[in-house]
């Protein structure tokens, strides 16, 4: 009987182990696999319970084995239960025990909940935190999905703050105690299937922070134009120094108040009218009816028939344009014709040239120029620019000395005003052998450095007699005598040229003429106490008080005035900064934030209808329609906040040009588009804009660097008709004028930009803003950069390197002359093999080791050689027999090569190069440093050392123009054509010959 017990009780009927899962709020439980038997033999089931309450029952149904529990389970208290079962026969024996596992399902019953019932924090004005605060939230569910919390979420609408999914909070911008002395969010947390939280308040209290700041600024000051009265600046100014003290020591307090007039007419409203008629009438009064003739005579004027063809605007000031191919002759009543080395003279002229990076550095651009009248093209007085460099011509005339004896003819100033694309004012006083540049009424002095070198001055002989030739006077070019025309031309603006023949300007009449009409005037001397300085320049566009008492700088500040004294003032802008700098005795001064402001120069009462006088200029008028369109919108019926226009700027962000593209000029704006929005109803005085201003960062570098304006496909209608005034400088382009937005993009969409040296950038950022109704309205800033895409380097072969050497080289071979005056030559050697690069007159000097041809192809066989050495060994046998052939050719090679270098040597020690070049060797020296020359810096040799006097009678090698003034540059020019830079490197004069 035991026997059979035995084998009913161990008897398997169940699995070894299932599986179930229950969810939170459910008691039935999903087993895997279901448990089933066979009721004839099975009757129920057994739950083994060891240590534990197990909360779960099993009951058989249908063969099957139910698990449900007996009550609702807590995923939080306990996720999982195990236990056994068995199977009871009906003979009451149990069977073998099966293992149950079951899950608790989480269900998403709990929802986060934040540790703290309520955050409060302060935090400091005026800065940027990376963490105000942080918040943390928890759930009780037992799983990642349903108990962690993912997300963080601030319901507040419109506050400058941000919260990050880690509960971080942090400013988006300065907090201002001014506008909110505290803020009150609402944050919630989700967990991580988005069941949101109750909100939780955090409060953040802004403490205000003193900093120390100029207050009480206008952000406009409107001056009436033709007032000629003075405007207070700042009445209302006040200094918030805050607890700034000095420990013993007085606070010491500089301000500086600077006017910016660069971008305005000629730099700022210049009026030398009065000056000029206070000129003549001295003039009249000293030499009665020879005032006429040495007056100040205007060579450039308005509507004469001389100037009738020249284009120029239709302003107030006399602006007058350039191409290089214009300019006019002075007829012989205005300014008799003359021998100006005779006597002593002054030349006035302003003008900005257009430095062009394409223009040929020989190139002379004139001013003003007296040359013979026919026959021949000797210039006998000439101002022009050339190379960067002012140059006055002064021949001498025969009667005036030897013809053999040298004496100055030419001057030369390197400055920078030529080449800067601004207008500047230029005074040039003869009175020989004296000559004295002034700019911009300041006389020049050359440094300490140039002092012998700056101006230049080139000696010549004087002119011959040339009977019957008379000089023409012209303006903007010089006249050409044998092809009866106008030749080497002025590119740019020239606003006057005047000529005080006899007579040479003081320096009072200088200034006077070049001293700006709106200055900033200072306060009075009795405001100042005893400790305090009030500074001026002479421009008197910059005013600096300093002084220890906070109460009377200010008072001192609210003292300064502004005044134009023009009879037209140019309408427009004027930026006003201030500057100011707190510190204590021998320490680091703090610096204020800057104060920016501006005056406004606005049109006269009278000018808003149709003015009755000459000033109703195109910059007037435009101006007067904007200020009649501010008062009828701001004025007489104010715009609503949902009535004020935007100006909305679109296009392209970024702009991808190559280097062929850049060096002939690409439309940088030609994807612009500009449009305003009034609301609901459209305004047509609306649709049109005052000024719009492109900048550049970095500024345009005027050597290689240009914008300019291309209306090749524009339409019919010519810039020239719209009222829109562009200027050009190196910082942008400044547009101003009351026009519509259509006309704008047209001259927006025609900017070229222009950059002949592309490799020195990779890229340009262009701003453009635009304005309306008076500068009232004004859109965002559209910015684009222009991205240089740089070609990649083509690897070159060893045979391409071991040629390069021998192409780049250019040799430059000059003989000597001989004593009975024979040939003067100039020999320039290429290398044929190398045609593209071709530079004239450069010397290179290639220390490289050139290897031998032989040299080259031994390398090549053995390469070969080595890739067949593993077909077999007789093709082994055959590559030791050809390396030994080669090795032979080598050793002959270089046997060779150490001929032919001796050889050279010899020619090169006995050659006449050295001998007429003062010294230039082309042998090498091999303890030279091998220079690594850029291809784009071959162009730059300087082969200033060159001294070769060339015969004067000799003209077989010159050129068609080798009659005109062909003058040399200074020590850092090039040759050109066959002509080096001498001391008797003027025009020749071939009257005698």
């Amino acid at each position: 009987m035991q026997t059979g017990f035995a084998a009913i009780t161990y008897e398997r009927v169940l699995e070894t182990s299932y599986h179930g899962l229950i969810k939170e709020n459910e008691t039935f439980v999903e087993i895997t696999p279901l448990i089933k038997v066979d009721e004839s033999k099975i009757c129920g089931f057994h739950i083994i319970k060891k240590n534990k309450e197990i909360p779960f029952q099993i009951e058989l149904v249908n063969e099957l084995g139910i698990l449900k529990a007996k009550k609702t389970l807590n995923c939080e208290k306990r996720k999982n239960y195990k236990f056994d079962i068995t199977a009871v026969f009906c003979d009451g024996s149990h069977s073998k025990s099966a293992s149950v596992h079951i899950s608790v399902i989480d269900i998403n019953e709990y929802s986060p909940t934040f540790l703290q019932p309520s955050y409060v924090t302060e935090v400091d004005e005026g800065r940027l935190y990376q963490e105000i605060i942080r918040v943390e939230a928890t759930d009780k569910d037992c799983t990642p999905l349903f108990g962690d919390v993912c997300k963080y979420e601030i319901l507040t609408n419109d506050q400058p703050f941000t919260i990050d999914n880690e509960g971080s909070i942090r400013n988006t911008e300065p907090l201002s105690h001014k506008i909110s002395h505290n803020h009150i969010l609402s944050v919630v947390a989700y967990d991580c299937a988005m069941k949101q939280s109750a909100p939780v308040m955090v409060n953040i209290r802004v403490r205000r922070v003193c900093e120390a700041h100029v207050m009480g600024v206008a952000e406009r000051i409107d001056y009436s134009a033709n007032s000629m009265e003075s405007v207070s600046l700042f009445p209302k100014i006040h200094l918030e120094l805050c607890d700034m003290q000095c420990k013993g020591d007085d606070m010491v307090i500089q301000s500086s108040v600077s006017l910016k007039t660069k971008h305005i007419s000629f730099g700022c409203d210049r009026d030398a009218s009065q000056c000029l008629r206070r000129l003549n009438e001295d003039r009249a009064v000293e030499g009665g009816d020879a005032a006429m003739t040495t007056g100040l005579v205007d060579l450039l004027q308005k509507n004469t028939d001389w100037t009738k063809d020249l284009t120029y605007d239709e302003g107030v000031e006399s602006i007058f344009h350039f191409d290089g191919s214009s300019g006019a002759i002075v007829p012989k009543n205005v300014v008799q014709p003359q021998d100006f080395a005779a006597h002593q003279f002054s030349i006035v002229t302003m003008f900005r040239h257009h430095s062009i990076a394409s223009n040929d550095k020989h190139t002379k651009e004139h001013i003003v120029c007296s040359a013979d009248d026919h026959k021949m093209n000797r210039h006998h007085m000439a101002l022009f620019v050339r190379n960067c460099r002012l140059i006055l011509l002064l021949r001498k005339d025969f009667n005036d000395g030897d013809l053999n004896i040298f004496s100055p003819a030419e001057w030369r100033w390197k400055i920078p005003q030529v080449c800067d694309n601004e207008w500047h004012h230029y005074t040039i006083n003869v009175d020989l052998p004296k000559v004295d540049l002034y700019i911009d009424g300041i006389r020049f002095e050359s440094n300490v450095e140039d002092r012998h070198s700056n101006p230049e001055v080139i000696d010549d002989w004087p002119l011959h007699a040339a009977h019957g030739i008379n000089t023409t006077l012209a303006i903007g070019a010089c006249y050409q005598g044998s092809e009866n025309r106008l030749k080497h031309g002025f590119s740019g603006d020239i606003s006057e040229i005047k000529l005080s023949t006899r007579k040479v300007l003081t320096a009072n009449q200088i200034r006077c003429g070049t001293d700006c009409a709106e200055k900033l005037l200072p306060p009075a001397d009795h405001y100042l106490q005893p400790e305090q300085q009030i500074q001026s320049n002479t421009q008197m566009n910059k005013i600096i008080i300093e002084g220890s008492n906070k109460t009377n700088i200010e008072q001192l500040l609210q003292q300064i005035q502004y005044i134009n004294s023009k009879e037209n003032p140019t309408i427009g802008r004027r930026n006003i900064q201030v500057m100011t700098t707190v510190s204590c005795p021998n320490k680091k001064a703090i610096r204020l934030p800057t104060i920016d402001t501006y005056i406004m120069v606005t049109a006269a009462n009278n000018l808003s209808g149709q003015s009755s006088t000459s000033s109703s200029a195109a910059s007037s008028s435009s101006s007067s329609s904007s200020s009649g369109l501010y008062n009828k919108i701001l004025v007489d019926k104010p715009l609503t906040t949902d009535q004020k226009p935007q100006i909305v700027i679109s296009g392209n962000s970024n702009h991808l040009v190559s280097y062929p593209d850049i060096k002939e000029g690409v439309k940088i704006l030609a994807q612009i588009n500009i449009s305003v929005y009034t609301g609901k109803d459209i305004r047509a005085e609306l649709q049109k804009l005052d000024s719009c201003n492109v900048n550049v960062f970095p500024s345009l570098n005027p050597d290689h660097e240009e914008i300019t304006i291309d209306d090749k496909d524009g339409t019919d209608e010519s810039l020239f008709k719209f009222d829109i005034k562009t200027q050009i400088s190196k910082e942008g382009v400044e547009m101003i004028g009351y026009d519509t937005i259509e006309n704008y993009q047209h001259v927006l969409k025609s900017l070229v930009y222009i950059n002949k040296k592309p490799a020195y950038y990779l890229n340009r950022v262009f701003k453009l803003t635009c304005s309306q109704v008076d500068d009232h309205f004004r859109s965002a800033e559209y910015t684009l950069t222009l991205t240089v895409l740089h070609p990649k380097q083509q690897p070159t072969s060893s045979a391409s390197v071991a040629g390069a050497a021998p192409s780049s080289n250019v040799l430059l071979a000059i003989s000597t002359a001989t004593s009975d005056g024979g040939q003067h030559g100039a020999a320039v050697a290429v290398d044929s093999h190398d045609n593209t690069n071709q530079y004239a007159h450069a010397m290179l000097h290639s220390h490289d080791v050139q290897e031998s041809q032989s040299k080259v192809r031994s390398s090549s066989s053995a390469l070969i050689g080595h890739e067949k050495l593993a077909s077999s060994h007789s093709t082994m046998l055959i590559v030791v027999i050809c390396a030994s052939f080669v090795l032979l050719i080598c050793g002959v090679g270089i046997a060779r090569l150490r001929n032919n270098s001796a050889a050279s040597g010899v020619r090169g020690h006995h050659g006449g190069v050295a001998g007429a070049a003062g010294g230039h060797s082309r042998n090498t020296d091999k303890h030279q440093p091998c220079p690594k020359v850029a291809p784009d810096q071959q162009l730059d040799w300087d082969d200033s050392a060159l001294t070769i006097t060339i015969n004067p009678m000799q003209n077989d090698n010159l050129s068609d123009e080798s009659s005109e003034s062909e003058n040399s540059d200074s020590e850092d020019e090039e040759v050109l054509n066959g002509r080096y830079k001498n001391v008797s490197q003027l025009e020749w004069d071939n009257s005698t010959m």
